[in-house]
């Protein structure tokens, strides 16, 4: 049962596709992408359960921010649009963290929780000379200046982005490519007080941590955080990929991801 549309919650317009029938998997995907990055996941899961992917405000078909906004208030919005009361959340890298700060703020929503190397809220990392690398073609893309296709491939070949399979790769650099994040430079986006990095003790649900082999120092850094202040947390590493193992090693992802799901179904 395939749905696509545009909600209109929180103020603002969030194209989404839904498919499947059953308890609900929530795909949230990173930053530099769109709903796009879970093409290998988005049928797969349908098999089993009810998928809802969606471009986050700003990002794909979504409407871009012109004034203060919160990802969680836009994803609460689109559950209740949805008619949607509990969901599994899956998210990776930027989507892993508004997955952690939804956890926090929204318990009552959420089953399980899928994180694949996310990113930290309140956490400051040790950047190692990829991650600068990474953030300074970031702004680079945000402004789409001059150097703008050169920071797409320079991001590309960074360690942890670089995609082995010539599918994966491809199919991120158009991601890349169609991005437009000029706004993500006004710093718009309202995060959770405390911020997350103080509260993942509150975090009470099954959870299950991905990392890729190949990833950042400050994603591993920010792993083992993870790994010691949640409770019920179960960590994986996938050999051979960096920042997005659903998307370079899908097949192995998706294997690990549902028989998590399926066991706390």
């Amino acid at each position: 049962m395939y749905s696509e549309g545009f909600a209109k919650v929180n103020g603002t317009s969030l194209y989404y596709e839904m498919t499947g029938v059953g308890e609900v998997i929530v795909l949230i995907h990173s930053g530099f992408t769109d709903l796009r990055l879970w093409d290998e996941q988005f049928n797969f899961f349908a098999k089993q359960f009810k998928v809802l992917r969606y471009d986050i405000r700003g990002f794909g078909k979504s409407a871009r921010p012109s004034e203060s906004f919160s990802h969680l208030e836009d994803l609460k919005g689109l559950l209740i649009y949805l008619g949607i009361e509990k969901a599994n959340l899956v998210g990776v890298s930027m989507g892993g963290s508004i997955a952690i700060d939804f956890t926090l703020e929204y318990p009552e929503f959420v089953k399980c929780l899928v994180l694949s190397g996310p990113s930290l809220i309140g956490y400051n990392f040790t950047a190692d000379e990829a991650s600068k690398q990474m953030s300074l073609a970031a702004i680079s893309i945000a402004n789409k200046d001059d150097n703008f296709e050169k920071s797409v491939e320079f991001l590309l070949d960074n360690p942890i982005w670089k995609q082995k399979d010539p599918i994966a790769h491809k199919h991120l650099k158009n991601m890349f490519m169609n991005t437009s994040l000029k706004w993500a430079l006004k710093d718009l986006e309202i995060v959770i007080n405390p911020p997350a990095a103080e509260r993942l003790p509150e975090i009470l649900k099954n959870t299950l941590l991905i990392i890729g082999s190949e990833d950042s120092r400050a994603i591993k850094e920010i792993a083992k955080v993870l790994e010691l202040a949640i409770t019920k947390i179960q960590k994986i590493e996938i050999e051979g990929t960096g920042h997005l193992p659903n998307l370079d090693k899908s097949v192995e992802f998706n294997k690990i991801v549902l028989e998590f799901l399926l066991k706390n179904k």
